[in-house]
């Protein structure tokens, strides 16, 4: 039936019920004269008899008998078994309808779905009775689903909501229909609505459906009815689904989202930008574990591809399943075998449509019994990186970069900002602030020795959403306002200033024409952490750069009593598995990685672990944070250079900020004059006011029996320093010197001094 038709038909029976009416009106009481005038006055416009329809209800189909004379509606009978609301509108909307012989009426108040599907079924059964072809009830979803272009869609809210849950939407379109769809919430632990649900920890009502019952009751609607047409009201609740009181924006938002996107126009792939491309999860789910994807793209089609999940302690589930450690079932394949089976799936596919149903399974790939939604959002994260507009980046040098700001800020902070770019990308970001003591304000915040609301994000927590913004965006583009706050993040209230111009700085570096290692001055650096880690060890870094390259690199870490791990783990007293590399091992190894990449590039992951060196589980920020201290050093100048051209003349002072495992401070004092060294002591104290010079000299301070005191070594040193203007050639990757034959003490206590001092200088 057209629209002018309907509209003919409408304004016909209007004509008639306004005639009977009047009628009615004229002559009060008598029926049987009402019935002749109605007569009269009606054409014949049916064919008698009586006629059945459809329309889709409340609950289900809703099904209407009318029984009609050559000229009127004589009765409606309605049957719907699964509309629970038909005692709301039977009979007094079918009553309404004949006595006023229109279907032009206003639906019946709480029971609108039903009213139109009795309306409209009643039309269709009144266009057979007038010979007018019965037009068959067409969804929208039918209307536009072939524009819909098979695959997999996903959405996630942009924002948590007042409860601190985002919505999360997965959908697959295939021969142009909806044949999976699942709707969820996660906190920002993580953690996922519909588990915490099943688990009774998060409880709506004492009684009455679930929250995960109410959403699989919705997410069935759509799949049904391949439309979300009828399902929610102007509030966002639905008055269709009978079992479900919960607010639906979020899962329609999701739905309406995944929809745009497949009518989107084909062809995605072909806009796929060759490179390699990464995903790890933000982190880590129920069992421990964090998905990581890796995939290289090239000539616009995925030649690569690997899945792996990977522990707390940076065990890979791929190998604990191949040795045996990970097992799921007696029988049937192993994880890492069905792990190569979906890689597989989507290698020779190119593309993940058809591959996981709702709950996050496969239907497709047989022997594919695990969840792969960790996988399935890993793929999508690379393809959307491979999607983004190329050549964007394409003025950043690969390479490590790093600012700290020149000033304290009036709170005493001075911000530090690590970035890496390799393919043009930035692909590690680190944000962090330092006070005078050399203490990080992360730590501190970590700690809740700092502060700044009893509720809320804590400092660190924000530090770290808006080093991800920039890691997602590739760009601070809307990051912060005017005054340097974030009206994007939602749970970051923090000051932005200092970050955005570290970020500024290092892409600003990244940008120049002389890439970044060509800025490395030659000469020896070292770097100590300021704090004892939580197992009681500090790194210890040092570097030499020679011809702007880095020559010699060593890493260890020194406990309280002053002894080495490298040692430790020699000797076999620091034993971290029963199996596998040892720690010294491993901490060659990743020294290895750095000589003959000149890089950091693509060591670490946002944990601090590495997927690049097989042989290597432990943690390495303090490897990374010591080499980049270095880089710094050496790109500032270098230890040499400044103590020739761009230091101030003045005395500087430094001490160790704790006592050493030997009970000792060290203490250095420098003057310079013309910008050279021209005066320079080194000393240690103990926690009595002891100088080891003096105890040295006294005898009561003896290493050996032969050979050098301390107190002549450390004149040796000082000469050293004296007369080459620098620490270059002095110490080896251990902290002793192979330079000086008469010295055989430790010297990093004395050019960590050497070099604050220098450092203070060049200010």
């Amino acid at each position: 039936m057209n629209k002018g038709s309907m509209d003919t038909k409408k304004k016909g029976l209007i004509g008639l019920g306004a005639l009977v009416v009047l009628a009615g009106a004229t002559i009060l009481g008598s029926d049987p004269l009402y019935k002749a005038i109605d007569d009269m006055a009606r054409p014949a416009i049916y064919t008698a008899g009586t006629y059945t329809a459809s329309a889709r209800g409340y609950g289900g189909p809703v099904t209407v008998t009318v029984k009609v004379s050559t000229k009127a509606i004589e009765s409606i009978d309605v049957v719907g078994e699964k509309e629970t609301l038909l005692d709301q509108v039977v009979p007094s909307l079918p009553d309404a309808i004949i006595g006023k012989q229109t279907l032009d009426m206003d639906a019946v108040s709480g029971a609108t779905l039903s009213s139109n599907a009795i309306i409209k079924a009643v039309e269709k059964a009144l266009a057979e009775a007038r010979g007018e072809a019965v037009e068959e009830e067409t969804t929208k979803a039918e209307e536009t689903a072939t524009g819909w272009n098979d695959g997999t869609y996903s959405y996630e809210s942009p924002e948590f909501d007042d409860n601190g849950y985002k919505d999360q939407v997965n959908m697959t379109i295939k021969d142009g229909k909806i044949t999976a769809l699942s709707w969820d919430c996660v906190d920002k632990d993580g953690k996922l609505k519909s588990n915490l649900s099943m688990d009774g920890q998060y409880v709506m009502t004492e009684d009455g459906p679930k929250w995960y019952e109410q959403a699989d009751a919705v997410v069935q609607y759509v799949l049904d009815h391949q439309s979300l047409d009828g399902l929610i009201n102007e509030e966002g609740y639905t008055d269709t689904v009978a079992s479900v009181s919960i607010n639906l924006y979020g899962f329609v938002n999701g739905v309406k989202d995944c929809l745009k996107q497949a009518a989107g126009e084909a062809g995605t792939k072909a806009g796929w930008n060759d490179g390699s491309y990464s995903y790890e999860a933000p982190e880590f789910d129920s069992n421990g574990y964090k998905d990581q994807v890796a995939m290289t793209i090239k000539g616009g089609k995925i030649t690569s591809l690997t899945w792996d999940c990977v522990d707390k302690d940076g065990k890979k589930k791929s190998n604990l399943s191949m040795n045996g450690e990970y097992v799921m079932t007696e029988d049937g394949p192993k994880w890492h075998e069905q792990a190569d089976a979906v890689v597989k799936y989507v290698l020779d596919n190119q593309s993940l449509d058809g591959l996981i149903n709702a709950d996050g399974y496969t239907d497709t790939v047989a022997s594919v019994s695990i969840n792969l939604y960790g996988f399935v959002n890993g793929v999508k994260d690379c393809l959307k990186q491979a999607a983004g507009e190329a050549g964007t980046k394409a003025g950043w040098n690969d390479g490590s970069y790093t600012y700290e700001a020149p000033e304290f800020d009036s709170n005493g902070y001075k911000d530090q900002v690590a970035m890496t770019i390799k393919g043009g990308k930035i692909t590690a970001l680190t944000w962090d602030c330092v006070d005078k003591d050399g203490k990080l304000k992360s730590n501190l915040s970590m700690n809740g020795e700092y502060m700044m609301t009893e509720d809320g994000p804590k400092w660190h927590e924000q530090a770290d959403a808006v080093v991800k913004y920039v890691l997602d965006n590739q760009s601070l583009d809307n990051l912060i306002d005017a005054d340097g706050y974030t009206d994007t993040v939602a749970s970051v209230s923090i000051n932005l200033y200092g970050f955005v111009n570290g970020v500024k700085d290092c892409l600003r570096q990244a940008s120049s024409e002389n890439a970044a290692k060509s800025s490395w001055n030659d000469g020896s650096f070292s770097y100590e952490a300021p704090e004892f880690d939580s197992n009681g060890y500090k790194d210890q870094v040092s570097m030499t750069v020679k011809d702007g390259k880095i020559t010699a690199l060593t890493w260890d870490c020194v406990d309280k009593d002053g002894k080495k791990k490298s040692n430790l783990s020699m000797d076999g007293e620091y034993v971290m598995t029963e199996d596998g590399p040892k720690w010294h091992e491993q901490a060659d190894a990743v020294v290895k990685y750095v000589l003959e990449n000149q890089s950091l590039d693509g060591l670490i992951n946002e944990d601090g672990y590495t997927d690049t060196v097989a042989s290597v589980s432990i943690n390495l920020y303090g490897f990374a944070g010591g080499v980049e201290d270095c880089l710094r050093q050496s790109s500032e100048g270098g230890t040499a250079a400044a103590s020739v051209n761009a230091v101030k003349d003045g005395s500087y002072s430094y001490e160790s900020p704790e006592f050493d495992g030997n009970g000792y401070k060290d203490q250095v004092a420098m003057t310079i004059q013309s910008g050279k060294i021209t005066a320079l002591t080194w000393d240690c104290v103990d926690k009595d006011g002891k100088k080891k010079s003096s105890l040295s000299m006294n005898g009561e301070y003896v290493m050996t029996e032969d050979g050098p005191k301390w107190h002549e070594q450390a004149e040796s040193v000082v000469a050293y320093v004296l007369e080459n203007q620098s620490l270059d050639g002095l110490i080896n990757e251990d902290g002793y010197t192979d330079t000086i034959a008469s010295v055989s003490i430790n010297l990093y206590g004395f050019t960590g001094g050497v070099e604050d001092c220098l450092k203070q200088a060049s200010k």
